[in-house]
Order: structure tokens, then C-alpha cells, then sequence
């Protein structure tokens, strides 16, 4: 492996380092974009009953709000209760977008990642094939063995920029379908418990 990177030249190294980011980003993503930490069950029922019995105090406001998404904006939601549903509706979408760009973390460098790595492997392609070239005209005959072999290294970085860019751009479209996903079932329980909790 490691003479496979030597031979790609030195612009194997920043493609392995795009790799290594596509790798950390999706572990950090499909940890946090778990529904059972965004959107725990049970959670809106649990809050209609503390909300019912009036017990919820600061304190477990700050803790439900921090447990997850689901929890800030259910804490939100009684905390403009008494504004109309329009009003109340207006001020939960402004810290949806709050949510949105926490659940979105990262995935717009996974897609850059995943869109440079061919470009990258192309620019040490062009580079590699120059260099090549020219080290046929300053030889005395030309050597199809030695130009073969120029080439063959050449392309090795397009190909390894491919290799990361394709699975990067797959886990980006798959991250964005999850946070679609994950949004629509907030949204789901928010109106509900809205429905509960503003009459």
C-alpha cells in the first residue's frame, strides 16, 4: 500500500487527506444523526404529562433542551405558549432553522471533499504526465518502456481521487435524505404537541 501511495507522487498526500476527513465526518455523522438522539420516543408524551401536571421546572427545561432536538424545540414550543398559534408556529420555524444547521454540520464539507478528490487526482495526473513527456525529450532515444511506466504512475492519482470521491459523494447524498427525514418527523411531533399544549 504505502508503495502504491509513493508511486502516485506528492499529490497523493492531500487525497489521502481527504480521505481520512470523508472517513472522520461520516463516523461523526451517522453517531449524532441517530433518531434515538434527535428525536427520542416517548419524549413528547413524558412533556405533556410534566406540562400538565405543571412541574416543569428551569432547570429540567435546560436538560430536556440540551438532550436533543427534539427537546429544544418542545421546550421552545411552552415557552411561547401563550402567543397565538400563528405567532407560536412563526417563532418554533426560526429555531428549526437553529436545528437544521446543527443537523447539517459538516455535510457541506463532505460534499467539497467529495467534489475536489477527482480534481485533485486529475491535477497529479496532468502533472505527472508532463513530467513524463519531458523527461522524453531529454533523453537521447525514446523509451516506450520508461514512458509507459511515467503514465502508469501518472494515472494512479486520478484514479485513487476517484476512489474517495465516489463513496463521499454517495454518504453526502445519503447524510442530506437523513436530515430531510429526521426534520419532517420534528415537525410531526412539534405540530402535535403544539395542538396539546395550545388550545
Amino acid at each position: 500500500m504505502s508503495e502504491f501511495i509513493l508511486s502516485g507522487g506528492p499529490f497523493m498526500w492531500p487525497l489521502l487527506a481527504c480521505s481520512v476527513l470523508i472517513i472522520a465526518i461520516s463516523i461523526e455523522r451517522l453517531w449524532f444523526l441517530q433518531e434515538r438522539l434527535v428525536s427520542p420516543k416517548g419524549l413528547s408524551n413524558q412533556l405533556v404529562n410534566l406540562f400538565n401536571k405543571d412541574l416543569i421546572t428551569e432547570k429540567q427545561s435546560l436538560e430536556i433542551s440540551n438532550l436533543s432536538s427534539l427537546g429544544f424545540l418542545l421546550i421552545n414550543c411552552i415557552k411561547y405558549k401563550d402567543l397565538q398559534r400563528e405567532n407560536l408556529e412563526s417563532k418554533i420555524e426560526e429555531k428549526a432553522i437553529e436545528v437544521k444547521y446543527v443537523l447539517e454540520r459538516n455535510l457541506n464539507m463532505l460534499g467539497t471533499i467529495a467534489t475536489i478528490s477527482p480534481l485533485l487526482g486529475l491535477l497529479g495526473t496532468v502533472v505527472g504526465m508532463i513530467t513524463a513527456f519531458t523527461g522524453l525529450t531529454e533523453s537521447s532515444g525514446a523509451n516506450p518502456d520508461l514512458l509507459a511506466a511515467g503514465i502508469s504512475q501518472a494515472l494512479i492519482t486520478t484514479a485513487f481521487g476517484l476512489l474517495i470521491a465516489v463513496p463521499g459523494l454517495v454518504l453526502h447524498k445519503y447524510f442530506e435524505q437523513k436530515v430531510t427525514y429526521l426534520l419532517i418527523t420534528l415537525q410531526k411531533k412539534v405540530s402535535t404537541f403544539i395542538d396539546v399544549i395550545n388550545k
